[in-house]
C-alpha cells in the first residue's frame, strides 16, 4: 500500500512538473506570437529561438523554425530565413511544406540568386503537386527568375504553367506575360 501511495505520488508530481514545464513555454508562444502580429519581430525573434532550443514547448519544432523564419523575412535577413525555413521543412507534415518552400524561394529571389531561385520554386510543382494555389504561384515567380536571367523562353512557358485555363485573374496576367516573355524571346 504504501509503495502504491508513493508510486501514485512520484508519477502526480511528474506529471505536474511536465505540466508547470509546458505551461511557461505555452505563455511564451503566445507573448512571441503576440509579438510578431504587432510587427515587433526583432521581440519575437529570440522568443522563437529560445523555444526551439530548450524543447520545453509543446509547440512543433517544424512551426518554431517556420516563425523563426519569417521573423527572419520580416527583418529582411533573406539568408537566416533561408536556413529556417529549411531546418522547418525537415519537421513540418507535409500539408505546410509547399508553402515553406515558397519562402524558402522567395527568399532566395529577394537575394538576387535567380537561378536557385528558379530551382527552389519549381520544387513545389515537383514535390506538391497536390498544393494548389502555390503550384501556380511557384511557377509565376520561377518564371520570375527565368525573367530576370533573360531566359525569355523558359520565363514564357513557367507563366504558361501558372496561367492554367485563364480563369482567374491572375492566370490571365501570367498568360499576358508568357505572351509578352514569349516575343521578347524572339
Amino acid at each position: 500500500m504504501r509503495k502504491r501511495l508513493l508510486s501514485l505520488t512520484l508519477f502526480a508530481a511528474i506529471g505536474l512538473s511536465i505540466a508547470y514545464a509546458e505551461q511557461p513555454a505555452s505563455q511564451e508562444y503566445t507573448r512571441a506570437n503576440k509579438l510578431f502580429s504587432q510587427s515587433r519581430y526583432s521581440e519575437a525573434l529570440p522568443l522563437y529561438q529560445r523555444l526551439s532550443s530548450t524543447h520545453t514547448s509543446n509547440v512543433p519544432s517544424g512551426t518554431l523554425s517556420q516563425r523563426i523564419g519569417d521573423c527572419f523575412f520580416q527583418l529582411g535577413n533573406y539568408q537566416n530565413a533561408i536556413d529556417a525555413y529549411r531546418s522547418a521543412l525537415k519537421n513540418q507534415k507535409r500539408a505546410e511544406q509547399a508553402a515553406t518552400q515558397y519562402w524558402i524561394g522567395f527568399s532566395t529571389f529577394l537575394l538576387g540568386n535567380d537561378a536557385e531561385a528558379a530551382a527552389e520554386f519549381l520544387k513545389i510543382p515537383e514535390r506538391y503537386p497536390e498544393s494548389g494555389m502555390w503550384v501556380s504561384t511557384a511557377y509565376y515567380w520561377a518564371g520570375r527568375a527565368c525573367e530576370r536571367m533573360g531566359k525569355k523562353e523558359l520565363a514564357a512557358a513557367d507563366y504558361r504553367k501558372a496561367g492554367g485555363k485563364g480563369t482567374s485573374l491572375q492566370e490571365r496576367f501570367a498568360l499576358k506575360k508568357a505572351e509578352t516573355a514569349k516575343k521578347e524571346a524572339r
